[in-house]
């Protein structure tokens, strides 16, 4: 994480002081809206070695970082850098010390400049969004952290850079959890950024490991493991690098999900043939009973108010999607569209359910989660399954089988629309990679 975090040039709250060269944001004319939408051009520059960085190496992360997300975000293209006129190193970074014609001439609408200093180890960046059009600053900010934080600094500003443009901060500063068997044939659990950087594996046992899930917070992970011989879910803590074992005296606990706060359970315990869903505290002390009955209840997902939760079952003789209130009230069937229809994911605001349905092959889909008609998302990429939501509820992360090869696919979403465009595959490698999972922002 960031030692310190610092923002220097924004709108600030009635009355309170700018920096003297600050410059009050304003509001922009240019409205990216979602799938469709043209992709805004944006140049990034390299940034400008106020000392300690004489390689470039520290401004080169920052630099490939931000240009990769920006990209990634669907709402950007990239200006090519072979393109750029100026020598970042002998111009200015800020306004009055460089030439906005140098950048209008290769058609860029929006400019990133920057600069980066190390001291003994104590890295500062400083990075500023242009408008190259009305040739002014949009907003600035000041990063110091180590060496190791300026990934994360270019994650949080390409955050910063999605929200001054389109009104909404970005996804980038949160992890994945997924399931991959990139380091042999066993199924681990791993945790990344959403650009695939920072990769660190949670599980290391030669069994199977799945269905990782998060609360809001990215510092928890619960997950099902084979490890013991039989399965059960496993509650990972990962800053103390400890777990905690969840089971049940009613049968074997076979998945799960956390609520949002990270308080609670909601487990998936089969016994004799069927499955029901008991809501646990987080020490994996029994609440209450959620299902009761012969059915199969799985794949348990919380809203982000934690007020209900979705699920999977066959009481209606095929797998189909249903909602609960947590409050109390019998469990309303959401879907009808489909004899296959599992792993549903609430959007942020509570409004969607994403979920697989098997249709000639699996393909992504979402429904009001009021109930209405569901919208397919996927068609001819490949096998789609497991869907999850971004933070900001603009994207979907799911895994696409193609050619015998998994890997996980990002989708933007326009919901009011109704649509969805894929961006990209993520985080190539020689494994498969599934079962995704997305964090909150981090820090939140």
């Amino acid at each position: 994480m960031l030692k310190r975090f610092t923002l220097m040039f924004a709108v600030a709250a009635a009355g309170a002081l700018l920096p003297v060269r600050a410059a009050l944001a304003q509001p922009i004319h240019m409205t990216i809206s979602g799938p469709g939408s043209t992709a805004a051009p944006i140049a990034v520059s390299d940034f400008k070695n106020l000392g300690g960085d004489e390689q470039g190496t520290l401004s080169g992360n920052f630099v490939r970082v931000l240009r990769h997300d920006l990209e990634l975000s669907g709402f950007f293209s990239i200006v090519a850098p072979k393109s750029y006129i100026e020598d970042p190193q002998s111009s200015g970074y800020d306004l009055g010390k460089f030439n906005f014609a140098d950048w209008s001439s290769i058609n860029a609408e929006f400019l990133v400049k920057g600069a980066v200093s190390n001291q003994n180890g104590q890295v500062a960046v400083e990075a500023l969004m242009f408008d190259v059009a009305q040739q002014r600053r949009m907003f600035g900010t000041r990063f110091n952290g180590g060496p190791h934080d300026v990934g994360e600094m270019a994650r949080r500003f390409a955050d910063s850079v999605l929200k001054a443009v389109t009104g909404m901060r970005g996804p980038f500063d949160t992890k994945i959890a997924f399931v991959s068997t990139r380091e042999g044939r066993f199924k681990e659990v791993y945790l990344a950024y959403p650009d695939g950087g920072g990769l660190f594996r949670v599980t290391d046992n030669p069994t199977i490991n799945l269905f990782p899930k998060f609360a809001r917070s990215a510092g928890s992970v619960l997950y099902l493991s084979y490890k013991s011989g039989a399965p059960a879910l496993y509650l990972f803590d990962v800053a103390g690098r400890t777990e905690l074992r969840i089971e049940s005296p009613h049968g074997l606990v076979i998945g799960g999900a956390l609520s949002p706060d990270g308080s609670h359970i909601a487990a998936a315990v089969e016994s004799g043939g069927h499955t029901n869903l008991y809501l646990l505290e987080r020490s994996g002390a029994e609440i209450r009973q959620l299902t009761q009955g012969g059915a199969i209840n799985v794949n348990p997902a919380f809203s982000a108010d934690g007020r209900e939760l979705a699920f999977t079952s066959d009481r209606s003789g095929t797998p189909q999607i249903y909602v609960m209130n947590l409050g109390g009230g019998a469990a309303r069937r959401l879907t009808y569209q489909g004899d296959y229809n599992t792993s549903p994911s609430f959007s942020p605001d509570g409004k969607w359910i994403a979920y697989q349905s098997r249709a000639g092959g699996f393909k992504i889909f979402m429904i009001p989660a009021a109930g209405g008609h569901a919208v397919q998302l996927t068609d001819n990429i490949g096998s789609s399954q497991s869907p999850c939501w971004s933070p900001d509820g603009r994207y979907l992360i799911f895994s696409v089988n193609r050619g015998g090869r998994e890997r996980l696919y990002l989708m933007q979403i326009n919901t009011q629309a109704q649509t969805g465009k894929i961006i990209s595959a993520l985080m190539e490698d020689e494994g498969n990679d599934t079962s995704p999972a997305w964090s909150w922002w981090l820090g939140e």
